[in-house]
């Protein structure tokens, strides 16, 4: 027996947040070996990077799904919010570009990111810029729609004591979402 057949394809997952990516591991789980991958720069501040984080890794152990992350990466959003005009698209570049690398550079099939689960995020954007940087480094992007299960994957994780974020990560969003208050 050819034991290939029988090996899921390895798939980094960029992940965002515990439930965003509830609904893409309740899609994947069962087709790919899942690995989330953790690169947030632009997450305003610090106190909300250290919360979505520590349940990020906290969803992976729940799952059994192994965590990875940039290690050279050192959090530090003044030198993102010096970087950035707080556009989406300069967002989702550069947590899927490091994502991409790093698919490519340790032996991944695919790469794709739980961005696309929320309703709240540019999902054509997302999706084109994604393709974009599977051409320029050749590996794969898995596309998949994972907003169908995004409300229920966020009840479940609210349910079981997961933090869930009040805003998208920027402090643009920030801003926005705490304006009113």
């Amino acid at each position: 027996m050819n034991k290939s057949l029988y090996t899921k394809k390895k798939v980094l997952l960029h992940i965002c947040c515990a439930p965003c990516s509830a609904s893409a591991v309740k899609i994947l789980q069962n087709i790919y070996d899942i690995y989330f991958y953790w690169h947030n720069p632009n997450i305003y501040d610090e106190r909300e990077y250290k919360n979505r984080k520590e349940s990020a890794i906290r969803y992976a152990k729940e799952l059994g799904v192994r965590f990875r992350q940039d290690l050279d990466f050192l959090y530090n959003y003044k030198e993102w919010k010096g970087r950035s005009s707080e556009q989406c698209n300069l967002c989702y570049n550069l947590r899927l570009e490091k994502t991409a690398i790093f698919a490519k550079d340790n032996g991944f099939d695919f790469f794709t990111t739980s961005l696309l689960s929320s309703p709240y995020q540019k999902h054509d954007l997302i999706k084109q810029i994604a393709d974009s940087l599977a051409y320029k480094y050749a590996v794969e992007f898995l596309y998949y729609d994972f907003r169908p299960g995004f409300y229920e994957g966020k009840d479940l994780l609210r349910q079981k004591g997961y933090y869930v974020q009040k805003y998208c990560a920027c402090s643009k969003s920030y801003k926005e979402r705490f304006s009113d208050i």
